[in-house]
């Protein structure tokens, strides 16, 4: 079943609520261009904000609430009671949030276990294990 969600179509960005039709999960730029190596052509849409140097992949709602990851490694799910800045389907570049991955039919969401297995493969690469961390 394809859920439609109010993609913006405008010149601007959006504030749009997550834990409805998506969560988003917010990752540093710094491990999310690893995530986005690993994943490949399995990731779904990406959302990029220059200005927070965030990356943002779009996963099923609900599907992450159990996710754990170290807090020096700054990943969040973002879900009911968050908004994510939402940039038009043409954006592709800055100035502004913009697609990193293009959002487009049949690939906006990503797959949780596969995004979720990219993050701690990445996470324990780049940083590596530390203390109290369950990596």
């Amino acid at each position: 079943m394809t859920v439609t969600w109010p993609l913006p179509s405008g010149p601007d960005a959006v504030l749009l609520p997550a834990g409805q039709w998506w969560d988003a999960v917010r990752v540093p730029i710094y491990l999310g261009k690893d995530v986005l190596r690993r994943l490949g052509s399995g990731s779904g849409a990406v959302i990029r904000d220059p200005y927070g140097c965030r990356l943002y992949w779009l996963i099923k709602p609900g599907s992450a609430r159990e996710w754990t990851f170290p807090e020096f490694a700054a990943v969040q799910v973002l879900s009911t009671a968050s908004w994510v800045t939402v940039p038009p389907r043409t954006r592709l570049r800055p100035p502004g949030p913009h697609w990193a991955v293009p959002c487009c039919p049949g690939a906006t969401l990503t797959s949780t276990g596969q995004l979720h297995e990219a993050l701690h493969a990445t996470i324990g690469r780049m940083l590596g294990p530390r203390e109290g961390s369950s990596l």
